[in-house]
This record gives structure tokens, C-alpha cells and sequence, in this order.
């Protein structure tokens, strides 16, 4: 009997503990999700897909009246387009996917790591992914990266297990979801190519055939390309990362085994070198997607050095000094440069895990029911869905455009510039300022635009320009829905059905 429960107490069942202990605590934070802002671009986003009857190249519900053009990849839209049209409401909608993105990856990056290596591994790739707060954020906060970095996996793991156009498939999936995670998967598969002779004509294959799957996306993007002002520059957050200092070390020695030792690990290091595309935008590199080949050498170091120590009297209390340290101490080096200073500021933050952030409630906080609900309320009641809404601030001119589900004058990436430039209060219906805002500066534009007063609540002041006829220009689909149902049904046949006849004879010939 004895021996039964221990082997009950496996590193599978530690692993499991670990995703039921993080999918109660994302149920936890229900009540204060959304907690970050990218979501309310999404969800405008599909919101305009809807009102043009499918995918299109325009962005007209942003910057309303005169739109800009849209190059973000579909998918994610997509998916919440058809979510709202089922009847979702898109606060719900923002709080599934802030709850459940994140544990469906965490399932699926175990199950990738016990299939295709073993229990041990798996186990601490898991806690490695639980130690990093900043990770866990840019899973909330950059959702359609996070799905990407989903697609990635299961690309990998169909790579790993020689099946070609599944892999190939998945990875074309990728860019129709997310621009960087696809290019870190594409140039990640291209390097374990080259690392692995074996798999060389596979990994290339792969990629030849996903990008040319994706070219319909790829050229949009390029032929766009001059649209785009300084991609990255105005965010803020590409100025600040947090590093795991520790858990590069550890990276660095999981390198050196990787090429003493010459296993299947090389997907491993593949990952790290592929992941320095992002390197253009630090805190993504450092703190979000390009952190994931980190996890994957970190776990592969841990792993290593217990193993050293399975004979050894202290291996249990070892291996629960390894586990608690990166789920409780977790130091971090913050970097920060402010915008307004050519020096970068550095410090070192304790207990930054995953683990305590989500225990502690830790993050942004830009969900204020009791603010947005009725402001959005005020703006049904006002105007129709054609109608356009500006604020003084971009952020909450698409939350509240998001939840009211209405054009707005305002938009979040401003990186991808507008053909023209406009008055935003001469195209706007409704008009919301803050109380932050100075009276002077309100009372200015109140008496030159003829503005009328409509509502107040503790933090907004809504305005209705009575002289306003302007509505946004709405652009019909370029893929209507039902050919994007289409797709997809294809997508599910050729993945499902013909897969397995093609991907073994490809197999044997290469």
C-alpha cells in the first residue's frame, strides 16, 4: 500500500497540482479581469469585422472617420467576432479570455513536454513558467500572442513527431495569428534544422510550407509596410523588462549540455536562437514570448542537476528547495528607461513569481465597472451604432467604444498612421472627458464645437455634439464570413484526413 501512494506522488501528479493550482487561481481573479488593455483593441476590432460582414484590410472603426490601415493578423478577431455574434457580451468575452488563454497553454505546454520528453522535465518547465510574473502578464495582456505561442507548440510537436504538413499547417496558423510569435516559430524550425541533420528537409519543408500557405497575410502586410511610423517606439513597455537573472544562468548551462551531449534537446536551443528576433523589442525578449525558450533550457538545467542527486540522501529536500525558491524568492532585474531621460534605471525586485503575483492579486488594474458600465450605457442611449465616440484619453475612448460597441475617433498601436489628418470633435457625436482635464480646455472646446452636457459620473464628464453628422465609413469585407467558414472546415479535413496519408509518405521519402 505504501509503496502504491508513492507512486501516486509522481512528478505527473506534482504537475497536475501545479495547472489546478493556477486554473482556481485565474478563477480567483475573475472579479477584476480585465486586467489589461490590449484586450479592448481586440474586441473593437472584432466588433468592426462584424459590422463588415467579415475580414478586412480597413481599420475604420479606429480613428473614425478616416480609418487606417489594418495589417494585425485575423484569427483572434475572428474568433471573438463570432463569440459576440452568438451573443457574448464583450465584458464577458474579455474576462474568458484573460481566465482561460492562459491555462490552456500551460495544459498544452506540459502535455508537449511529456510527450516528447519526459515526466521530470515537464514538471519543471511547469514551475519555470510559474516563477515569472512578467511572462504571466504577457500572457493576459498580449492574448493573441499567447494563442500563437499555443500554435507554436502544437507546430512543434507535430514536428517532433514527423508529421510535416500538420506541423506546416499550424505554423501557417501562426502567422494568421500573431506577426512576431510566427516569425519566432518560422526562424526556431529553420535553426533546428540546421542543428539536426536528421530533421534538416523536415524543418525546412515545414516552413516553406507554412509561409506559403500565409502569403495572403504576408504580402497585405508588406504592401502596407509604408504605413507604419515607428513601430514600437511610443510603448512604453519597450523601454522596461524584467530579467530573470537566475534563470538565464541556468539557460547558459542547459546550452553547454545541449551541445556536449547532442540529444533531441536541440529543439531547445533552436528556440533560444530563434527567439532573438526579439531582441528589436527588449521587453518582449526579456518578458514575454521570447521568455519561453528560457522556461524550456532553465526546466532542461533543473532537471539535469537533480538528476545527479536521485541517489542522494537530500535529493527530496533539494528538489523541494528548487521548487520553493522559484515559486517564492523569484528575483527579477527590473530595467526602466522613462522616456523623458537617457538613463536606464535598474533594481532588483524579491518575490516576483508568477505564483505570488497571481496569489496577491498583482497587475494592472483598468477595469472600473462602476465607471465604464454607465458611460457606455450614457453612449447607447445617445447615438446610434454608425455614431462616432472620442476621449481625450485614446485608452478609454476604445474601452468605452469596445464595451458600448461604437466607432471611435481615438486608437490604441497609433504606430500604423492615418492617410490624413482630422478634427475629432468635429467627427464625433459623443465626446467624454475626464475630470482630470483642465476646465479651461474644456470649457474651450464646449463653446467652439457647440457641445451639449448629457451625463457625469465621478470620473467622466459625456458631451453630444448636436452639429455632428459624420459616421464612420464603413468597408465591406474582403473575406466575407461564410468563405472564412469555408477555410476552415478545409483547414480541419486537411489536418484530420489527408495528414495522415501524406505526412508518412513525405516522411519516408525524406
Amino acid at each position: 500500500m505504501l509503496k502504491k501512494d508513492l507512486k501516486l506522488l509522481s512528478w505527473d501528479f506534482f504537475a497536475r497540482l501545479v495547472i489546478i493550482c493556477f486554473a482556481m487561481m485565474q478563477a480567483i481573479k475573475w472579479s477584476i479581469l480585465p486586467q489589461y488593455m490590449d484586450i479592448y483593441y481586440h474586441l473593437l476590432t472584432a466588433w468592426g469585422f462584424n459590422q463588415a460582414g467579415g475580414y478586412v484590410t480597413w481599420d475604420f472603426w479606429q480613428y473614425a472617420p478616416v480609418g487606417r490601415p489594418h495589417i494585425y493578423p485575423p484569427f483572434f478577431h475572428l474568433l471573438l467576432a463570432n463569440l459576440m455574434k452568438a451573443g457574448i457580451s464583450p465584458v464577458i468575452l474579455a474576462k474568458l479570455c484573460e481566465s482561460i488563454i492562459p491555462v490552456i497553454f500551460l495544459i498544452l505546454l506540459w502535455r508537449f513536454a511529456r510527450r516528447n520528453f519526459d515526466s521530470k522535465l515537464s514538471f519543471f518547465i511547469l514551475i519555470m513558467t510559474f516563477s515569472s510574473f512578467s511572462f504571466y502578464s504577457s500572457l493576459l495582456n498580449h492574448l493573441p500572442g499567447a494563442l500563437g505561442l499555443i500554435f507554436a507548440i502544437l507546430a512543434l510537436d507535430q514536428l517532433l513527431r514527423a508529421r510535416l504538413l500538420q506541423s506546416g499547417l499550424l505554423l501557417a496558423l501562426c502567422f494568421y495569428t500573431h506577426i512576431g510569435v510566427s516569425w519566432f516559430l518560422a526562424i526556431s524550425i529553420i535553426f533546428y534544422g540546421l542543428l539536426d541533420s536528421n530533421r534538416r528537409y523536415m524543418s525546412f519543408l515545414t516552413v516553406i510550407c507554412g509561409v506559403v500557405l500565409a502569403l495572403p497575410i504576408l504580402v497585405m502586410q508588406l504592401a502596407n509596410f509604408n504605413n507604419i511610423g515607428n513601430l514600437g517606439f511610443e510603448i512604453i513597455e519597450r523601454y522596461r523588462s524584467q530579467i530573470k537573472i537566475i534563470d538565464y544562468l541556468l539557460a547558459g548551462y542547459a546550452l553547454f549540455l545541449i551541445f556536449k551531449e547532442k540529444r533531441k534537446n536541440l529543439i531547445f536551443a533552436a528556440l533560444f536562437f530563434g527567439s532573438l528576433i526579439f531582441l528589436l523589442y527588449p521587453y518582449r525578449f526579456f518578458s514575454a514570448e521570447g521568455y519561453l525558450p528560457i522556461i524550456f533550457l532553465s526546466a532542461l538545467s533543473l532537471s539535469a542537476l537533480l538528476e545527479r542527486l536521485k541517489d542522494k540522501k537530500y535529493f527530496k529536500f533539494a528538489a523541494i528547495c528548487t521548487v520553493s525558491f522559484f515559486l517564492f524568492i523569484s528575483p527579477t532585474i527590473y530595467l526602466d528607461k522613462p522616456l523623458v531621460s537617457d538613463k536606464t534605471e535598474c533594481k532588483i525586485r524579491f518575490f516576483d513569481s508568477a505564483f505570488l503575483g497571481m496569489l496577491l492579486q498583482r497587475g494592472e488594474r483598468i477595469w472600473y465597472p462602476r465607471e465604464y458600465l454607465p458611460l457606455a450605457g450614457f453612449i447607447r442611449n445617445n447615438s446610434t451604432s454608425k455614431e462616432i465616440v472620442y476621449s481625450t484619453s485614446n485608452l478609454v475612448g476604445v474601452i468605452i467604444a469596445a464595451i458600448a460597441q461604437r466607432p471611435t475617433a481615438n486608437a490604441l498601436f497609433q504606430e500604423i498612421k492615418t492617410p490624413s489628418d482630422f478634427n475629432p470633435f468635429l467627427s464625433s457625436k459623443i465626446i467624454i472627458f475626464s475630470i482630470l482635464d483642465k476646465e479651461a480646455v474644456v470649457g474651450s472646446a464646449v463653446k467652439t464645437y457647440g457641445l451639449k452636457k448629457i451625463g457625469e459620473t465621478s470620473a467622466f464628464r459625456i458631451y453630444i455634439n448636436p452639429y455632428c453628422t459624420k459616421s464612420y465609413n464603413k468597408i465591406n469585407a474582403c473575406v466575407p464570413f461564410w468563405a472564412i467558414s469555408a477555410l476552415i472546415l478545409m483547414f480541419i479535413l486537411i489536418f484530420f484526413i489527408l495528414q495522415k496519408v501524406m505526412s508518412n509518405k513525405l516522411c519516408k521519402f525524406f
